[in-house]
């Protein structure tokens, strides 16, 4: 017998994980599930490997794999569904064949010989014991060489499950091992597994939980519930619109239309390169316009809108060179640029649908944008957008040109990001922050074009995935989920169906780790990220990376943790060096719409309105375009380095801020006088006299 090889299916379940290499006392890099062929099930007809898949189950609840002997009629069928209590075996005209990698101990009680029966305990040499049920009458095995072989051919069904610790879990077993989903409407009562955001929001009316239990392989444990029909129901479904659900605190709103102005002026690169990085500057570019929009700009608005559709009809013609190909063998939208040979990771492997719901969503959120302000345009656009949304997450059994749900795994209650690539611990997701921007997306698609289907859908996969990733991938110190040795990480990194690694795709640096899991962040943000979760992620990690953070990866990390105090990040946000998909005006926006007020533990100094942070000395003195109070002050800089440089500015007297930074907003015998950052083409304006 070829251990590696048998020509079978072999089960693993999952009792012990190994754990990486400990980055600290209190956390180790990552944690697998170690797979050992616990049970292995074959026909001794079968002497190659002979399978194939002949059903699957949309939107990928389930399916049906067939192995066969060449010539022979010989075959066993397997419905695979998620979350099965059993493993099931129809064998047709084949004869069984079990073995392990462990020492089979007894089956029955017995040690060596024929068994006959329909329920076999079989007792393992690693503390594990098997059950083995056939539902259409007794078989014969025949115990020997650490193996059971069946003494004939047969046509009947086995079922494999491991044995529990407790005896009613057990009689559970026995009472309904006869019921096993393969898709039709069942009239006895299914025992089947449930993970534990499921068990967040099921219905006790609907199925009923028992002591059956067993562990996922990354998920924590499953506990097997009773019912045919599991009704879950997400209470709380998100109303977030467009902008956030509370306006700027006013002492930051001037910095904000400021930064406005300069940014739409300067324009965003909108040239099509990969869809990544185009998805994320249609997107930065796409927000300014709806800040203009909101501060009543409307030369800017009409400026933005205008250069924004002009990028976008680019990408509706199919002008740019890695146009979208409709792909006939997947059924999907993929990049040009990967259908080359030896291309397949061009485009981060967008040709062989990789991140499609990462990279789409940035431009199915820059479309609900362009709809929101500009209703016009949504004829042009829509069936280019739409498309995005049927490659990615088409909902209609109706819709035959794309399958259902490519990315969204709704047994998980998250979506998998990696395509058309095998590996061996399964899918993995690793920027759920970006999975969230799809839903997102998606729901605000169906709020401008009035789609109640899309928007509704939207919302649900939005309540769902926000439930899921608290659970699961931003583990706070209340988790009790995850493996204990690994909450302390914080966020799970890259996230596999068989192990979690605190790392990811592209590089091992924290900010890289985290950041991925922050960005982008808009007003939906707040809803996933919370307050509890963001104070012990900055505590323990961030707060002791961020100085140093590579790049615009710092803008990523202080954006976050406005959610804790707002103030230091926004007086870090003015300066900091800025992510691709971020503009500083959407950062100072996010910042300045927090709902807390400065407070927080973060471990930087007390902010002040003081945006570089730096102070210099001048003679007290009542008159000239800079002017502080007689009284031996300072004059404090309210100007970033960039403003110094296009020769704006603003100083005032630090012990009398109050409220915003204009001349009209200090208090009476307060000096302040500004060179007016608001006013670009008149960047000096003096300073009402002194008061």
């Amino acid at each position: 017998m070829n251990l590696e090889s048998p020509y079978g299916i072999s089960i693993s379940c999952t009792e012990q994980f190994a754990l990486g290499p400990r980055i600290d006392s209190t956390r180790v890099k990552y944690f697998i599930n170690i797979i050992l062929k616990n049970i292995q099930v074959s026909a001794t007809e079968f002497s190659s490997q002979k399978f194939e898949i002949i059903d699957v189950d949309d939107p990928g609840f389930a399916l049906t794999l067939k192995m066969y002997q060449q010539n022979s009629q010989s075959s066993i069928i397997m419905p695979i569904v998620r979350g099965m209590t059993y493993v099931t075996f129809e064998f047709n005209s084949a004869t069984p064949k079990i073995s392990t990698v462990h020492a089979i101990l007894s089956v029955n009680g017995q040690t060596s010989g024929k068994i006959t029966g329909k329920r076999f305990e079989i007792v393992l040499n690693n503390d594990q014991t098997w059950l083995l049920y056939t539902l259409n009458g007794d078989i014969t095995l025949e115990f020997r060489e650490n193996q059971l072989f069946g003494t004939q051919a047969i046509t009947n069904v086995l079922r494999l499950t491991k044995k529990q610790s407790d005896s009613y879990a057990n009689s559970l077993l026995d009472s309904h091992v006869s019921v096993y989903p393969t898709g039709c409407d069942l009239t006895e009562k299914l025992l089947h597994y449930t993970l534990a955001h499921h068990r967040q929001v099921i219905s006790t009316n609907s199925a009923t939980a028992t002591s059956v239990q067993s562990r996922s392989p990354s998920k924590g444990p499953m506990i097997g519930y009773i019912g045919n029909v599991w009704i879950m129901t997400e209470n709380s479904l998100s109303t977030m619109g467009f902008l956030a659900p509370r306006a700027p605190a006013p002492e930051y709103e001037d910095y904000i239309v400021a930064q406005l102005k300069k940014d739409i002026t300067n324009g965003v690169n909108l040239g099509v390169s990969d869809y990544y990085f185009t998805g994320k500057a249609f997107h930065k570019y796409a927000l300014l316009c709806l800040l203009a929009d909101y501060y009543k700009e409307t030369l800017l608005l009409e400026q933005c809108i205008k250069t924004l559709e002009n990028a976008f009809d680019v990408l509706i013609t199919g002008k740019n060179a890695n146009a979208l190909r409709y792909d006939t063998t997947w059924s999907g939208l993929v990049s040009a640029a990967g259908l080359a040979p030896s291309q397949e990771l061009a485009d981060f492997g967008n040709s062989y649908y990789n991140d499609h719901h990462y990279h789409w969503g940035y431009f199915i959120q820059t479309g609900a944008l362009i709809a929101y302000l500009d209703p016009s345009y949504v004829p042009k656009m829509k069936n280019w957008v739409e498309g995005l949304i049927r490659d990615a997450n088409n909902p209609s059994t109706k819709d035959t040109n794309f399958p259902q749900f490519r990315y969204f795994d709704w047994y998980s209650g998250h979506s998998w990001s990696q395509g058309l690539f095998e590996s061996a611990d399964g899918k993995d997701q690793e920027s759920t922050s970006e999975e969230i921007n799809f839903h997102y997306g998606l729901a605000l698609w169906g709020l401008a074009t009035k789609s109640t289907t899309l928007e509704s859908l939207g919302r649900l996969m939005l309540s769902i995935a926000k439930r899921t990733i608290q659970t699961y991938f931003l583990m706070d110190n209340d988790n009790k989920v995850m493996p204990k040795e690994f909450i302390a990480n914080k966020v799970t990194g890259i996230f596999f169906e068989n192990k979690a690694d605190y790392a990811t795709w592209f590089g091992a640096n924290p900010e890289f780790i985290h950041g991925i899991q922050m960005l982008p962040s808009t007003p939906i943000t707040e809803e996933v990220r919370l307050p509890k979760f963001v104070e012990e992620e900055w505590s323990t990690i961030i707060s002791k990376v961020v100085g140093g953070a590579a790049g615009g990866w710092k803008s990523i990390l202080y954006t976050n943790y406005a959610i804790i105090n707002r103030g230091e990040a926004f007086n870090q946000l003015l300066t900091a060096p800025l992510d691709d998909g971020l503009t500083r005006t959407w950062a100072l926006y996010w910042a300045a719409t927090r709902p807390n007020t400065n407070n927080g533990t973060g471990t930087l100094p007390p902010t002040t309105l003081d945006p570089s942070s730096s102070t210099s000395s001048t003679t007290p003195s009542t008159t000239g375009g800079e002017c502080t109070m007689p009284l031996d002050g300072s004059c404090t800089s309210l100007t970033s380095p960039g403003d110094a440089a296009a020769g704006l500015g603003m100083y005032y007297d630090p012990k009398c801020v109050q409220g915003g930074v204009g001349c009209d907003h200090i208090k009476a015998n307060c000096r302040l006088c500004a060179k007016d950052p608001a006013m670009i083409n008149n960047p000096f304006v003096k300073c009402p006299a002194c008061v």
